[in-house]
Formats: structure tokens, C-alpha cells, sequence
């Protein structure tokens, strides 16, 4: 029992009505025959806990960035710290900081390694 105006992406739940007044019920896929005369839907709750799919992803890439390739790790970190989800962006600052860090170890290896050079002499 479909009607026209099916949400497609929309989780199970009441919606208003789309044909007629009060809510009705999609079960997901389609319109059910349950209705309801109650005020207005109350807005689909997503699982606290879920995390919007791909911002993961930029937190994992972040880190190994910074570390393999810190300024990419630290591009990355900016734009993950710019992004409006409180975790993510907490995770953006600690790859930028990340970053930094590698970015600085590698620095002073590399200019340890270099000023620990060994001259030999020839003495005849």
C-alpha cells in the first residue's frame, strides 16, 4: 500500500499524514493502515551513540598522516577540526597537535644525524 509521496530514506516511524490529516505510519518501506489524530510528528531519533558514516574515516586517515606524512596529517586535522560534530573536531585538534609533534622529532633527528658527521684525516 504505497502512496506517491513515500519518503524513501526515512526510518520507520509517524509522519504526517500524505494523504489526509493527523499521522500515519511508515514502516520503512511503505505507509502501514495505522493512523493516528495526535498533534504534530515528533522528529525520527537517531541512536545517540551513531556516529554519521565517513567522519571515522577521517579521524583513522588523520592519524596515520600525521605521523607517516605530518603535513598532510595536519591538513587533514584542520579540516576535521572544522567539522561541526563535537568529537570529530576534538579529534581535528589532536592531529593537528599530532602532526606538530612528528613534525618536530623528525627535525631534530634529521639534524642530529647531520651534525654528527665523522671527518678522517690521512696522516702521511
Amino acid at each position: 500500500m504505497s502512496e506517491p509521496d513515500d519518503p524513501p530514506t526515512a526510518p520507520a516511524g509517524w509522519y504526517v499524514n500524505p494523504s489526509g490529516s493527523g499521522q500515519r505510519y511508515w514502516d520503512g518501506e511503505q505507509w502501514t493502515d495505522s493512523y493516528s489524530g495526535a498533534g504534530p510528528p515528533a522528529p525520527p531519533s537517531a541512536p545517540v551513540n551513531e556516529q554519521p558514516p565517513g567522519n571515522m574515516g577521517l579521524v583513522v586517515a588523520g592519524y596515520v598522516f600525521a605521523v607517516l606524512i605530518p603535513l598532510v596529517g595536519f591538513i587533514l586535522g584542520v579540516i576535521a577540526a572544522t567539522r561541526p560534530q563535537k568529537q570529530i573536531s576534538k579529534h581535528g585538534i589532536w592531529i593537528v597537535v599530532v602532526s606538530i609533534v612528528i613534525t618536530l622529532v623528525y627535525l631534530v633527528v634529521v639534524l642530529h644525524s647531520g651534525s654528527g658527521t665523522e671527518r678522517t684525516t690521512l696522516h702521511l
